[in-house]
C-alpha cells in the first residue's frame, strides 16, 4: 500500500517558504552587505537616541551643526532601515537594487552628510560647550555630543566602505 508522503517546506539559506514563494531572504542577513546594513542601522539609533536625549537643551548654544547631524543621521537611518526591510522580505528586491547604482550613490551621499555634520558639531562642541563643561558640575550634554559625533564620523566611514562594497558588487567583483 502507497502511503502519500507529505512534503514540509524547509527554510533555505536564502530564504523561508511559504507556500509557492519565498517570503523572507534571512540569508542577506549573514552576508557582508547585511552586516553592513544592520551596523548602519544600529549605530544610527543609537546616535539618534544620543542627540534627541541630550541636545536639544543645547541646540540654541550650537546653532545649526546640532540640526545638521539631527537630519542627516535621519535621513540615513530611515533610509538603511527601508532597505534592510526591502532585502529581508523580498531577495528579487535585493538583487534589483544591488545590481544598480542606487546603493552605490546612496551610502556616498550617507557617508558625505555625516563626515560633514559631525564635522560641524565636533568643532561647536569643542568650541561652545566645553567652556561650558568646564564650570558646570554635572553637565552631561557635552560627553553626549561628542560620542554622537563620534558615532557619526563612524557611521560616514562605515557608509564608505559600504559604498566601496557596492561599487564592486556593481561592477561584478567579488565582495565577500
Amino acid at each position: 500500500m502507497n502511503v502519500p508522503v507529505r512534503r514540509t517546506k524547509v527554510a533555505s539559506s536564502s530564504g523561508i517558504g511559504c507556500g509557492c514563494c519565498k517570503c523572507l531572504h534571512l540569508g542577506f542577513l549573514h552576508s557582508s552587505h547585511g552586516m553592513f546594513k544592520i551596523i548602519e542601522m544600529i549605530l544610527g539609533g543609537l546616535c539618534q537616541t544620543m542627540l534627541m536625549n541630550f541636545g536639544p537643551a543645547q541646540a540654541q548654544l550650537i546653532g545649526m551643526s546640532f540640526y545638521s547631524l539631527l537630519s542627516a543621521n535621519a535621513a540615513a537611518t530611515s533610509g538603511v532601515t527601508l532597505l534592510l526591510t526591502c532585502y529581508v522580505i523580498s531577495e528579487n528586491t535585493y538583487h534589483l537594487i544591488k545590481t544598480s547604482i542606487f546603493e552605490i550613490v546612496f551610502n556616498l551621499s550617507a557617508a558625505f552628510s555625516y563626515l560633514s555634520a559631525s564635522t560641524c558639531l565636533a568643532v561647536a562642541v569643542n568650541v561652545y560647550l566645553y567652556p561650558v563643561y568646564l564650570v558646570t558640575m554635572g553637565f552631561i550634554s557635552y560627553p553626549a555630543m561628542i560620542a554622537a559625533y563620534t558615532i557619526g564620523f563612524a557611521l560616514g566611514i562605515t557608509h564608505a566602505v559600504d559604498a566601496y562594497h557596492a561599487y564592486r558588487h556593481y561592477k561584478g567583483f567579488p565582495t565577500n
